[in-house]
């Protein structure tokens, strides 16, 4: 039976900036470009018929030209492999698009923002789809471009939220337009976490997820689908793409004493967990347990120890200092009226406000004893 062989990849977001990275944020800005890149190459090694971009290939049009010119000279470099791509809200097709002001290859096919088909039936496959013209799009109920029963493999490659009606802003696409569109495949970009193919009456479709996670809420595994489509089949296999994963973890310090200590613990948990590769990831490390009353863990000094062995790596301090909060408040001070106010608020307060009451009283018993700094972490 025929088939057609695709990567399917969407939401790389070329030069997203992730600002909490400091002076490591423009060096990242230039890994999402090399890993736009490696999807490239991965194509060619895996000798597919096209590389399918479900939009918000740039994080925004007014983006620079050198990043513009490195995309389409590198799909330039594999005229064997045609690309298609559709625009999404990031990068809508609009005037000042770097796709209507740039002179493409002659494999780069853009979707228009109208119900769209290219065909390849000499290669035995046509695309469908639609790219956004603005930074919202309203939905369809149907796609008016119904393919011909001939024997051609039919795909879709489009931008948009899977929902239950067409009421939302960014391209709504419903079950019932998934399995009217008659497609064999439908390559979706838009949500960032992929799912596996799933099957809406004779059409598969799936999420490939985006390449590289932009934050410590994309903490998946991050890369593309190569897939093999055919009539009634859909083969996928998931490739990991990304140069680094943005990864939460928690340990818990009751057991030590330092600072010191508890940086020796994380990096001993991040080496066992991690492999070889550990230190090339992002880290938000939560610190949970107790501490001694005098002995406050010191973030900064904690990080400064890891700065060197850890591309980047931040705290949250969630610990509970190792104290008789109930024994404290019968102090006669300052400290134990302050201990005493602080549990009647906190035996008083609604459940959602807790946790903050919970946090003042930490700071204030660590106030008590030396200065608090400000950390954002």
């Amino acid at each position: 039976m025929n088939t057609v062989k695709i990567l399917h990849c969407a939401d790389i977001h070329i030069g997203a900036a992730e600002s909490f990275l400091g002076p490591l944020a423009a060096g990242r800005r230039a890994e999402t470009l090399i890993t736009f890149e490696r999807i490239i190459d991965l194509g060619v090694k895996e000798s597919v018929d096209a590389v399918l971009i479900a939009g918000d290939l740039f994080d925004k049009n007014n983006i620079e030209q050198s990043f513009v010119s490195s995309v389409l000279n590198k799909i330039a470099s594999v005229p064997d492999i045609k690309v298609i791509f559709a625009a999404g809200n990031h990068d809508p097709l609009i005037p000042g698009s770097p796709f209507v002001s740039n002179k493409l290859p002659d494999n780069l096919y853009i979707l228009k923002t109208y119900d769209d088909c290219i065909g390849f039936e000499d290669r035995g496959f046509r695309i469908y789809g639609r790219s956004f013209d603005s930074a919202y799009m309203t939905g369809e109920s149907d796609f008016s471009v119904k393919p011909p029963q001939d024997g051609i493999i039919n795909i879709m490659v489009i931008h948009g939220e899977l929902n239950n009606d067409l009421n939302a802003c960014y391209n709504p696409i419903t079950e019932a337009f998934i399995k009217s569109s008659e497609m064999d495949y439908m390559a979706l970009g838009h949500v960032h976490k992929r799912t596996e193919p799933l099957l809406s009456g004779k059409t598969y479709y799936s999420y490939s997820g985006c390449p590289e996670g932009q934050g410590f809420d994309e903490c998946d595994e991050k890369g593309v689908y190569i897939v093999k489509v055919g009539k009634g089949i859909c083969e996928a296999e998931f490739i990991s793409v990304a140069k680094r994963r943005h990864i939460r973890e928690s340990i818990d310090i009751t057991a030590f004493n330092t600072s010191a200590e508890i940086a020796s613990a994380v990096l001993r948990l991040l080496e066992k967990k991690y492999g070889a590769g550990f230190s090339e990831n992002l880290y938000r490390i939560e610190l949970t347990g107790s501490f001694p009353a005098d002995a406050v863990p010191n973030l900064s000094e904690i990080k400064a120890r890891l700065a060197d062995r850890v591309y980047f790596i931040k705290f949250k301090d969630l610990t509970e200092p190792a104290v008789d909060y109930d024994e404290l408040s019968k102090e006669i001070s300052l400290k134990g009226l302050f201990v005493k106010n602080m549990l009647k608020r906190l035996n008083d307060a609604p459940e959602s406000e807790k946790p903050t009451l919970r946090t003042a009283l930490k700071l204030g018993l660590e106030a008590f004893g030396s200065e608090v700094a400000f950390d954002e972490d």
